[in-house]
């Protein structure tokens, strides 16, 4: 890693806050956001489409078909805990450009980012409730909040508290749960008991709310799922912040702003990432894109795919998503950047909700919640992306930004910012 230049003393303000302008926008950058963007939705469409939370939680997954067990084998191999890794790297990215903007400009970068990720946090609570319960929008913004004492760690120190988080909470993690298993007997004890009954009457509420209730029960069966969803996803605050710093470090380092000088290392990530990532994340196959997703109904699943999975996840899943950012930004580099796709990222925000809204539409609106096998789940996947590679490049010939990104960006500045293009 090359050494940075410092960071810039802090001027007066000579201009306004603004956003990032269109001509200043890293391509490849957008190009990689709409990768993990679009990917991410594999995983999400588990939670989206039944009640696989609930059969998960009490270890009933009903038995999959022979194609089912291949797509959960596939999605929990090569997405699971993959792109949520590298929206969170580039999520650390976004954080470290933004900073050495505003402090170029005599900005106060706490501030700006602080805003930011207050409305984030909005966002990310209506979503929750109103579209989708695995939202991760609010635990971005609360660990974006925690990246803030950082902004101005220096790119190796930003590395080596990232590699220090990880290689401190993955023996703390498998330790736990090694102890849980010697304890309780596993991740199925909780089908029994009161809390079993307890979760097979919610689930039987949810799917009653989903297919025909009022918004009313829509909203109370949201607002549960995000409770326990959103429980367990700030439990990974931790982990969640060794990935921004890992992408803080790459993008002061000035591996997102010149990629092309750091050609060698990014062959050696992707060649890493890929080499070893691939094997590693073979056990997350074992479990799917929930849990046990490729087992059968009333089977458990073997204690050493349990425990083995907890470093997977941890250590295993990020590397394989450096090893998918690396080798895109080779391919880019080599053949441009593929404007749809960079024009899905530019609109992540926007995007990321837009899926919801289909699948909202698609499995509620519609009545279709719990009647989707996950391959067939994967043809509205298909169906999603393709309205977004269309739709996005569409608009942002008229307009800036996104419509969501029109709002955050205006509040995060203070000001009413110029939606259309000019003629």
């Amino acid at each position: 890693m090359s050494t940075p230049r410092p960071w810039p003393p802090r001027p007066s303000p000579t201009e306004a806050a603004r956003p990032v302008q269109p001509g200043e926008r890293e391509p490849i950058l957008d190009l990689l956001r709409g990768f993990a963007l679009l990917g991410i939705l594999l995983v999400n469409i588990e939670l989206m489409r039944g009640p696989a939370l609930f059969d998960a939680l009490t270890g009933t997954l009903p038995t999959p078909s022979g194609a089912d067990r291949v797509t959960g084998f596939l999605v929990g191999w090569l997405a699971a805990g993959k792109f949520v890794s590298s929206f969170a790297i580039l999520f650390g990215v976004g954080g470290a450009l933004l900073t050495a903007k505003a402090w170029q400009r005599g900005w106060s970068a706490h501030r700006l980012l602080g805003r930011r990720y207050a409305l984030l946090a909005v966002f990310g609570l209506a979503h929750m409730v109103l579209l989708f319960p695995g939202d991760i929008l609010f635990v971005y913004a609360v660990t974006g909040c925690a990246l803030l004492p950082f902004l101005r760690v220096r790119p190796r120190t930003a590395l080596g508290w990232s590699g220090g988080i990880l290689l401190a909470l993955t023996p703390v993690a498998t330790g736990t749960a090694v102890l849980a298993t010697a304890v309780g007997g596993g991740s199925q004890d909780v089908a029994g008991g009161a809390f079993g009954g307890f979760l097979d009457q919610q689930r039987t509420t949810t799917i009653a709310a989903y297919t025909e209730g009022g918004i009313g029960e829509v909203l109370a069966a949201r607002s549960f799922e995000a409770l326990v969803i959103q429980t367990g996803q700030l439990v990974s605050l931790p982990w969640l912040l060794a990935l921004f710093l890992l992408g803080f470090a790459a993008a002061r380092a000035g591996i997102v702003t010149e990629p092309a000088a750091f050609r060698p290392l990014l062959r050696r990530l992707a060649a890493l990432g890929l080499g070893v990532g691939l094997p590693t994340n073979l056990v997350l196959g074992l479990l799917g894109p929930v849990g046990t997703a490729t087992g059968t109904a009333g089977e458990a699943t073997p204690t050493w795919v349990e425990l083995a999975s907890v470093p997977a996840q941890l250590l295993a899943a990020p590397l394989l998503a450096v090893g998918y950012l690396a080798a895109l930004s080779l391919l880019a580099l080599r053949f441009g950047t593929w404007r749809p796709l960079a024009a899905v990222g530019q609109m992540a925000l926007t995007a990321y909700l837009s899926q919801s809204i289909v699948a909202t539409v698609v499995f509620v609106g519609w009545g279709t919640y719990g009647a989707w096998t996950a391959t067939g789940a994967v043809v509205v996947v298909a169906g999603t992306w393709a309205l977004l590679l269309l739709v996005c490049p569409l608009w942002l010939r008229w307009y800036r930004f996104g419509p969501v990104e029109w709002v955050w960006r205006s509040w995060t500045y203070r000001s009413r910012q110029p939606l259309r293009r000019a003629a």
